[in-house]
């Protein structure tokens, strides 16, 4: 016999609607309290909306967003989803603003060689043979000092010299500005640059000349701390043979542009390569060696264990190495925001908070994001924070099942079957926090990456414990012992620990499927999974399995993507790539555009290299023009035309790398030096009955880091007008 209830109004309320009614209001009840954990998303999307903005917001608008956000969270103090609305438009502000506090004049157009005057402010190694400077420019031949940019980032050789920090230096060098996307929607590097004050690029051409710069009362720490790795690096590869030297000076210095790259491919495919990057695993083995090492040696001492809060001391002591070890890594920006979290986990040990809680982390976010709003559209932030929140998400589901079964009683077992059952436990504890980890940053590691490691959980789960047992303690305990001279033996046992690493890494690296290179998946469906995995990290009771559903949904929007693009055009025309009917991209230069089209292949989901790629059959090029069909259309490319007669008999679609001027107007669409030059690199769609043209620079929008190009007389005439209207 069925039932019916009355509703508040008196109405007939089905017994189905009478349970769902129920579950809502319990699910609502159990996300009481937790509206703080939703801030650090709530924060990210808002800098997403910013830097998605189709033209730069002006500071009166950014102001208004500021205030109506400080508004609307003194009015959510109590309603969650006002708060969390006004943290998402202060992210929206605090993005705005970091940009604003980052601007600086950018160079329009590339110079010949030129004069460069300035102060270095970072040196750093990008390969065995060349270094990349920072530099601060005073001076720079036929540029207005007015309209000097805060920094360049410089290519040199090595031995160009490389001068400490805070040095005044002077050289020759080529200058370019800052570097577009290499198609549309893709990395804007030029973006991240501009975020750090960099105005401009280029390339040293002759020595670098120190300038007599008066004395200096006190020596840069930064040049202290270049000195310092200089002379560790030097300690540690006098004790262990390549490549075990480089690998052991990545993981103490932060310098890995010595490693082979052989050990970087094996390490990349097997899903080891983290371990290079000095963030979170290595500030929690090296900060938490530490915390551990005082704890067990104050101890030791009864009167100091019983009578003083000896774990507070020890974590006083862990905050202090992962500070030194940060700046001696250079201080990273993963590296930075590692510490940041390994801070607020020993600072909440120091006022006798839980210590690993998703509250922790929460904070955690919201001070990266505050501090460096930019990192919400990174991978590096994105991937790590993915990853911690899967873990402890973990973890506190475990504590609670735990708590709420009890401790069932066991009976005495011998000493050795302890140690087994206690190495299992180990062992089965890395693979579930390999698995999770893996699988919560896989998201985006393929979209900005565009690569999966099918058998990452298995080498991590083999590779982590020597890492945590023989590498990290040995390479902490070595460099501790470097200023006595006896880190000899610590440096053997590392080496013996990285030796297996190594070992795993190539063993997995080899087995069958395991280097999976993946298209990248659209954007919406990155968001809407990453959507799904917070709903089920974040949300409490049963409410948190629509997080699945949101996930499913997600991998689904991936299956309804719209088609990739069937023609790739470099931004200088050095190269223009089409894809076949197996979905491959095949360039039509061999040689040209190396990095661009590497980049477009691995987009692709490709691993073939651009020589491979350029090989397989689709252009026919004679004499600088290559011809190819692609759905029914006849492309043409030439190259290094200029001044000569154009060739355009039958094309659709005619792209050349030089300018075109009056030639070839009968070409539907034509492409030329000047086009790509105004426009960046191109993306053409030809499934439809007209093609559809998508330019880099116009999917960046007007923003403040897009370089607006300039004429090379029209800049200099620029210049020289503005020198003299200054001049006496």
């Amino acid at each position: 016999m069925s039932t019916v209830t009355l509703d508040h109004a008196g109405e007939v309320e089905t017994p189905r609607a009478a349970w769902l009614a129920r579950a809502f209001r319990k699910g609502v009840a159990d996300q009481q309290g937790r509206s703080f954990l939703w801030c650090a998303p709530a924060l990210a999307a808002g800098i997403g909306v910013y830097f998605a903005l189709p033209s730069e917001p002006g500071m009166l608008l950014l102001l208004t967003v500021a205030a109506s956000s400080a508004l609307l969270m003194w009015l959510g103090r109590s309603a969650g989803l006002v708060l969390l609305a006004g943290v998402m438009l202060l992210g929206c502000a605090l993005a705005g603003f970091q940009s604003w506090l980052s601007s600086t004049p950018i160079l329009a157009a590339t110079t010949g060689e030129v004069i460069v005057t300035g102060r270095v402010i970072s040196v750093d190694r990008n390969s065995r043979t060349r270094l990349v400077m920072i530099l601060a420019p005073e001076e720079i031949d036929d540029i207005d000092p007015a309209r000097l940019p805060k920094r360049l980032r410089l290519s040199l050789p090595e031995k160009a010299g490389a001068t400490p920090p805070g040095a005044r230096v002077s050289f020759k060098a080529r200058l370019s500005p800052l570097p577009s996307p290499v198609e549309p929607g893709a990395f804007d590097y030029g973006r991240k640059l501009w975020l750090d004050g960099v105005g401009g690029t280029g390339r040293v051409t002759s020595d670098a000349i120190t300038l007599l710069d008066g004395p200096r009362l006190f020596v840069p720490l930064e040049t202290w701390l270049a000195a310092l790795r200089s002379a560790m690096g030097a300690r540690i590869h006098a004790a262990l043979a390549e490549p075990y030297s480089s690998f052991a000076e990545a993981l103490i210095t932060g310098e890995r542009s010595t490693i082979p790259p052989e050990i970087n491919k094996s390490l990349l495919v097997s899903g080891l390569y983290h371990i290079l990057s000095i963030s979170g695993l290595h500030m929690w083995l090296a900060a938490g060696g530490v915390f551990w090492a005082v704890r067990a040696a104050l101890a030791l001492v009864p009167g100091l264990a019983l009578g003083f809060p000896i774990r507070k001391w020890a974590a006083g002591a862990a905050l202090l190495m992962g500070l030194f070890y940060m700046l001696l890594a250079e201080g990273g920006v993963a590296t930075a925001r590692s510490f940041i979290m390994v801070a607020i986990v020993f600072f909440a040990i120091i006022v006798e908070r839980p210590a690993v809680s998703t509250r922790n982390l929460a904070l955690a976010a919201v001070a990266i994001l505050v501090i460096d709003p930019e990192a919400a559209v990174e991978a590096s932030f994105q991937m790590s924070f993915l990853a911690v929140l899967g873990l402890v998400a973990f973890y506190e589901f475990w504590a609670r099942y735990k708590a709420e079964r009890g401790t069932p009683d066991t009976p005495h077992r011998h000493w050795a079957w302890r140690i087994a059952i206690w190495a299992v436990t180990a062992f089965v504890a890395s693979l579930v926090t390999s698995l999770i980890a893996g699988f919560s940053s896989s998201v985006p590691a393929a979209y900005h990456f565009g690569r999966i490691s099918p058998y990452g959980v298995l080498a991590n789960g083999l590779a982590i414990p020597a890492v945590g047992v023989l590498v990290m303690p040995f390479a902490l305990l070595a460099a501790l012992l470097m200023p006595f001279g006896l880190e000899q033996l610590p440096l053997i046992v590392m080496g013996k620990g990285l030796e297996l690493v190594i070992a795993i890494s190539n063993g997995v690296a080899a087995l069958p499927g395991a280097n999976e290179v993946v298209a990248r998946p659209p954007s919406l469906a990155m968001v809407v999974v990453v959507s799904g995995m917070l709903l089920l990290c974040l949300l409490a009771g049963p409410l948190r399995l629509t997080g699945l559903a949101v996930m499913a949904a997600g991998a689904l929007l991936v299956f309804a993507a719209p088609p990739p693009p069937d023609l790739l055009i470099e931004a200088t025309g050095q190269n223009v790539a089409l894809r076949d009917v197996a979905g491959h991209l095949v360039p039509a230069q061999p040689r040209r555009a190396r990095f661009a089209v590497e980049k477009w292949l691995q987009a692709n989901g490709e691993e073939a290299s651009l020589g491979e790629a350029a090989r397989r059959p689709a252009w026919q090029c004679t004499e600088g023009r290559c011809t190819a069909e692609v759905r029914g259309r006849t492309v043409v490319y030439v190259t290094r035309g200029e001044g000569k007669q154009v060739d355009c008999r039958g094309a659709d679609i005619l792209i050349a790398d030089f300018p075109l001027r009056g030639a070839c107007r009968s070409v539907p669409l034509r492409i030329d030096r000047f086009d790509l030059w105004r426009h960046g690199a191109y993306a053409i769609q030809l499934s439809g009955p007209e093609p559809v043209v998508r330019t880099a620079r116009g999917e960046q929008g007007r923003r403040p880091w897009v370089v607006v190009p300039e004429p090379r007389r029209a800049a200099d005439w620029r210049t020289l007008r503005l020198g003299a209207s200054r001049s006496p």
